[in-house]
């Protein structure tokens, strides 16, 4: 039997990453209470032909307001391996058309590409940038310093990389590596490094002195989900990299970025919470002898989402990309 038109909830368009409550309906799980909407609404389930119809718009729409030299629509995924392996979920749903890439399966600290022509000169890139204050900053000033030119004189007779064009659309999100290199004084280091990152995101974000705000572009990111302490060993990186750190990163994200136009992506925690939980009692451990093969569905990788928690995050991530240019 159908659902009755009243019973068919809209789409959420608002609140996916930093703002929803799984309602109580267990028969409709996709059912979700947006904060922001202030109404229950439903998350869409990303197949190839969304993501075809998605891809689409957003490059149209890039299309019909920006000038020829940064025609392509750029998804730039920027961090470090948490990121990275969210990039490799993501570019999953995207069909292999035309695609191009000059991605390494086995190169964990590089950057990759994919560039498809079909989908308006779509680039879907990585860029390996572990440390807050580190090359990230470089690239905004390249990005900020581009989009501030003069696009018709700028690009004459110039051959772009894909690391030159702005992003429409940038995840990032760092944090364990700063624990790493300063253990002991990592939060005020991480907070210094952020502050610093603010006033740059909103040169990106309004890169015209006149202050017109580009609707196109947005940036999202990426606080730090929960790690799998209880399997971690009392040695080396395990004593650094835990679940209160950074929870103490995520409250200080979020009160830098508060007010800021950047979306703060917190959502996945819940995700990850629920995959903890779910290694703790079943004990699921695999024995292996390529570590590569399964690094990110082993309980033992204390600090990497596994592939279903990676795939229901993506599926966030396309809900709230996606879902207002499917209206």
């Amino acid at each position: 039997m159908a659902p009755r038109e009243q019973d068919v909830l809209p789409y959420c368009t608002e609140g996916i990453l930093d703002g929803i409550q799984y309602t109580a309906n267990k028969q409709r799980a996709q059912d979700f209470l947006s904060v922001r909407q202030r109404q229950s609404c439903q998350l869409r389930h990303y197949k190839l032909e969304h993501t075809v119809s998605c891809l689409d718009e957003l490059s149209a729409s890039k299309n019909d307001e920006s000038s020829l030299a940064w025609s392509k629509f750029h998804i730039a995924f920027v961090g470090d391996s948490r990121v990275r392996i969210l990039y490799l979920s993501f570019i999953k749903l995207i069909p292999d058309y035309d695609r191009k890439s000059n991605i390494d399966p086995t190169a964990r600290h590089k950057d990759a590409d994919v560039e498809s022509t079909l989908f308006g000169d779509l680039i879907v890139s990585f860029r390996w940038r572990p440390l807050i204050a580190g090359k990230v900053v470089d690239d905004l000033h390249r990005w900020i310093e581009l989009l501030q030119q003069d696009n018709a004189n700028y690009s004459q007779g110039r051959n772009y990389n894909s690391s030159d064009y702005p992003p429409d659309v940038l995840v990032l999100g760092m944090a364990s590596w700063d624990m790493l290199q300063q253990e002991g004084n990592d939060h005020l280091w991480y907070q210094k490094g952020l502050e610093d990152l603010v006033p740059l995101f909103h040169q990106l974000l309004f890169p015209n002195p006149s202050g017109d705000y580009v609707k196109t572009r947005k940036i999202i990111w990426l606080n730090q989900y929960t790690t799998f302490d209880f399997y971690a060993g009392n040695d080396g990186a395990n004593r650094v990299i835990f679940k209160e750190k950074l929870q103490l990163c995520n409250r200080i994200a979020q009160r830098i970025l508060r007010g800021s136009g950047i979306a703060v992506w917190d959502s996945s925690d819940a995700i990850a919470e629920e995959a903890v939980r779910a290694c703790k009692l079943h004990h699921r451990f695999e024995r292996v002898k390529d570590f590569m093969s399964v690094a990110y569905i082993n309980c033992k990788d204390y600090i990497h989402a596994g592939y279903v928690t990676l795939q229901q995050m993506t599926q966030l991530l396309y809900n709230d990309l996606c879902n207002q240019e499917l209206d």
